[in-house]
């Protein structure tokens, strides 16, 4: 036909909309074209209407696309909307209105495109990951807990709920139930450096530093990582650590004669059967202590017997 023949009727209530979707500018041309040609080829009864309605969800996908590319986020979340509104509701629309609600930290929209997203694929362990951290990012501590459980109920040793479930009740300040999950984790797998530093920093703010200085210990001596920023992070925790029980040492060496005895015959073994733990040079430092504390804790008077 020629193209005056492509004009659309009158009648066809369907243009307008179509060519909102392709959009009105000089780089939507070939769009407009083609919304143009659907409409008219479907007023005529030539296309079938789901091809029409194709062609204006692709329209209204693209146009947010070019949006989002621009940093124009909030106009490519109401082009999505507007999809939606009209009846075009699919998985990757609501997987990237989760996406741009994330990019501005609008978590409570993020969680309900979500939640839509996992109505309509509910056994995606990625989409069920990402409502997860929304949550966490949220701050919905209890539904974050909620969604990990019924996900460990169906998988009980995942890694990816349960570290989802440790951050969750970190973030509640139950450090108590977040060392479980850790201790859960290093147990699955007990040569991870990332689940070990994680469980030796909750035994940190649980005041149990002889436990915590173990996983510093083992980091920095005993699993052979690479990583320089994770060796040097572990090594001054682990020397602050030898700092805060040699403190604690010196008032029970002062405080506790029996200790001290034993202190001055075998100051290794006498801390570690107090509960002590020392890194290898902590434990070096305390060799060389019994000297120093002969030398400094004064003599007791000896009197002889009167004759």
């Amino acid at each position: 036909p020629t193209p005056t023949a492509l004009t659309a009727p009158s009648n066809c209530w369907n243009w307008r909309i179509l060519q909102e979707s392709c959009g009105g500018h000089r780089k939507y041309r070939m769009n407009r074209i083609v919304a143009r040609a659907v409409a008219v080829l479907s007023c005529r009864g030539i296309v079938s209407g789901e091809m029409e309605i194709r062609c204006m969800k692709s329209g209204l996908m693209e146009r947010a696309e070019q949006y989002a590319r621009q940093g124009r986020v909030k106009d490519a979340i109401r082009l999505l909307h507007k999809a939606i509104r009209r009846g075009h509701a699919s998985l990757e629309g609501y997987l990237r209105l989760a996406d741009l609600y994330s990019r501005i930290a609008d978590w409570n929209q993020a969680i309900w495109a979500l939640r839509h997203a996992h109505d309509i694929a509910p056994h995606s362990e990625p989409i069920r990951e990402q409502l997860v951290e929304a949550l966490l990012n949220g701050g919905q501590y209890e539904e974050a807990i909620a969604e990990c459980q019924s996900w460990l109920h169906d998988s009980p040793d995942h890694p990816i709920p349960l570290e989802n479930l440790l951050e969750a009740y970190v973030g509640k300040r139950d450090y108590a139930r977040a060392l479980a999950i850790a201790n859960q984790l290093v147990r699955l797998q007990p040569f991870s450096p990332r689940y070990r530093m994680r469980r030796a920093r909750l035994l940190q703010r649980l005041g149990r530093s002889a436990e915590a200085a173990e996983d510093y210990r083992w980091l920095v001596f005993d699993s052979g990582i690479n990583s320089l920023e994770v060796l040097i992070f572990a090594r001054t925790e682990l020397e602050r650590l030898d700092r805060e029980q040699l403190d604690l040492l010196l008032y029970l060496i002062l405080d506790d004669s029996e200790f001290r005895v034993r202190f001055l015959q075998n100051p290794v073994e006498a801390v570690r059967e107090r509960g002590f733990r020392f890194s290898p040079v902590g434990e070096a430092i305390l060799e060389e202590l019994p000297e120093t504390v002969r030398t400094t804790l004064p003599n007791k008077r000896r009197y002889a017997p009167y004759c």
